[in-house]
């Protein structure tokens, strides 16, 4: 699966630590570097070909926001929430995301790369051209969600939860999915590795004799 890189100008205009910008309704080709974006809430914003390089995002609340374009490298995010929310061509690299809420969202042509994720939460959202690549997603919930083209490789997934979530042709033989959650009319078409075969007969309440 390609994934379109985000479209972003080699020479952007540096953020000149001025926090009001981030209640504009419309930010464009800025570059954020080594600072802290925190207590912020707003609401029908976008954000387009922006780079944000080791930023530290301390209690944000977006709701129907657009993310345009963007690349958000070594970032930090806590106490983080995107509801309602569309992600075009956005891609995350080395970010810790540890609890980070991206709910009932739209997420197209999107990249997390080696990323710590767990406990995140992406409840009904809507998943197109994602990938998860050496990343942590332990303990996160994928309840409610629609899977249309979503790949995970070398991922961490202990724990986690697909509960009413289809994982028709999703693969996941690269990865850890010890004691996920699943409903079990939604397995159909899933790809796992002979081990994770075994465990999910378990899963079903299928013993094996040797």
């Amino acid at each position: 699966m390609k994934i379109q890189l985000p479209k972003i100008s080699n020479i952007l205009d540096p953020y000149q630590n001025d926090p009001t910008i981030i209640y504009d309704h419309y930010i464009q080709d800025i570059k954020f570097e080594q600072t802290v974006i925190q207590n912020i809430e707003n609401q029908n914003m976008t954000i387009d070909a922006c780079r944000f390089d080791h930023v530290s995002f301390q209690n944000i609340q977006f709701e129907q926001a657009e993310l345009l374009d963007i690349v958000f490298d070594h970032c930090e995010f806590e106490n983080v929430h995107f509801m309602k929310c569309s992600l075009y061509r956005v891609q995350f690299i080395n970010c810790r995301c540890m609890g980070i809420e991206i709910s009932d969202s739209l997420l197209d042509n999107t990249l997390f790369d080696s990323c710590n994720n767990a406990y995140s939460n992406y409840g009904m959202s809507s998943f197109k051209k994602v990938r998860y690549e050496n990343t942590n997603l332990e303990n996160s919930g994928f309840i409610q969600c629609t899977f249309k083209e979503i790949e995970f490789k070398n991922v961490q997934l202990d724990d986690s939860d697909f509960f009413n979530t289809n994982l028709n042709k999703v693969d996941f033989s690269t990865c850890q999915i010890n004691n996920i959650g699943v409903s079990e009319n939604m397995l159909k078409g899933i790809i796992i590795n002979p081990q994770q075969a075994l465990a999910f007969l378990k899963l079903l309440g299928i013993n094996i004799k040797q």
